[in-house]
Parts: C-alpha cells; sequence; structure tokens
C-alpha cells in the first residue's frame, strides 16, 4: 500500500513539473507582426506625429537624428516557424521568422535579417510594444533605414 501511495505522489509530482516546464499555450498560435519602415535624417526637424514615441526613444541613443518619416507600413500573421519577406526600400527586403508565440510572460520570440545590410538578429520582444531597431543602412538620399516591429496577440487579450 504505501509503495502504490508513494508511486502516485511520484506520478503526479513528474506530471505537475512537466506542465509548470511547458511556457504557456499560446507559443505555437499566430502572431501578428506588424513592421514599420522609418527614414530618419539628420537635416531638419520635421517628425511624423504617429512617430513622435519612437523618435524621442531613437534619439536618445541617436541624438543626431532630427526628421523622421513613415515610409511604410505593413502586418503579416505568421505561424510560429513560418519564413516571410518584407519590402522595405531601395530594393532591400526583411526576411523574419516568428520562433514562438506569447509565452507565460507575454514575450515572443522573433528573428529578423535584413541582407546585405545587417546579420540575423534574434530576440524576445514584449508583446504588444514596438521595438525600434536602427540600422546602418543609409538611402541613396542619406536617410538612415530604421525599423519598428510590434507583435501580438498578446495573452489575456
Amino acid at each position: 500500500m504505501l509503495i502504490r501511495i508513494f508511486s502516485c505522489v511520484i506520478l503526479f509530482a513528474s506530471l505537475a513539473a512537466t506542465a509548470s516546464s511547458c511556457p504557456c499555450d499560446g507559443v505555437k498560435d499566430p502572431v501578428k507582426v506588424t513592421v514599420v519602415v522609418i527614414l530618419a535624417s539628420e537635416e531638419g526637424s520635421t517628425i511624423d506625429p504617429r512617430l513622435k514615441a519612437i523618435a524621442q526613444e531613437v534619439q536618445k541613443l541617436h541624438p543626431m537624428l532630427k526628421s523622421f518619416t513613415l515610409k511604410h507600413m505593413e502586418s503579416k500573421s505568421l505561424k510560429p516557424g513560418e519564413k516571410v519577406s518584407m519590402p522595405l526600400v531601395e530594393n532591400r527586403k526583411l526576411d523574419m521568422v516568428v520562433k514562438h508565440g506569447a509565452d507565460k510572460d507575454n514575450r515572443i520570440s522573433l528573428a529578423i535579417h535584413i541582407p546585405n545590410v545587417m546579420g540575423e538578429i534574434e530576440y524576445q520582444t514584449t508583446c504588444g510594444k514596438f521595438l525600434p531597431v536602427v540600422t546602418r543602412s543609409k538611402t541613396k538620399a542619406g536617410e538612415r533605414l530604421i525599423l519598428a516591429i510590434r507583435v501580438q496577440p498578446c495573452r489575456g487579450d
């Protein structure tokens, strides 16, 4: 009898450990990824009103950037593991893949790559917030290419 109780305790303990090690049920759900293509310049002082918060964050590390223009915005719904390419500017493209959907901490893992501009970057981001990525790439007109990337849906929404 004692052996039977002990076996049940071990079984329940192993089931509880397995359940808690899973990040969450949402890691395989589709993720809506929004990419905002921004061109920034050291000339002028025009900031698109929709970019005000992003411009303020970027200027903390790059105070020489004064003007911010929204060039293009696109959203795609991706399943984890699905790779997609999005056009940027001047024949550049963004390749990205969602590694997993929202985990228990509401974070999503994403990998991005701009061929001939920057290597692959894999990161976890907070769901529902834009992450600005300032590249070293400039257009023929000398504008800096900046991406703002947001992922959704968030757990609990």
